[in-house]
């Protein structure tokens, strides 16, 4: 994917899983629910960028 950097996208992945493991030990169900969605989407996103350069390379 075009102007999406891997390294980036790994920190983010990585800090978004740290917070999503903050609010399970602090049992905050909204904070769970966005950073599960947000979690998710990263991770898609990964997959596809993955993907991508599977087939370009």
């Amino acid at each position: 994917m075009n102007g999406i950097d891997k390294n980036t996208l790994d920190e983010v992945v990585a800090k978004t899983f740290k917070e999503l493991k903050t609010a399970i030990d602090t049992h905050s169900e909204k904070s769970i629910e966005m950073y599960s969605l947000a979690l998710r989407a990263l991770v898609k996103l990964r997959a596809q960028v993955i993907a991508e350069d599977r087939t370009d390379g």
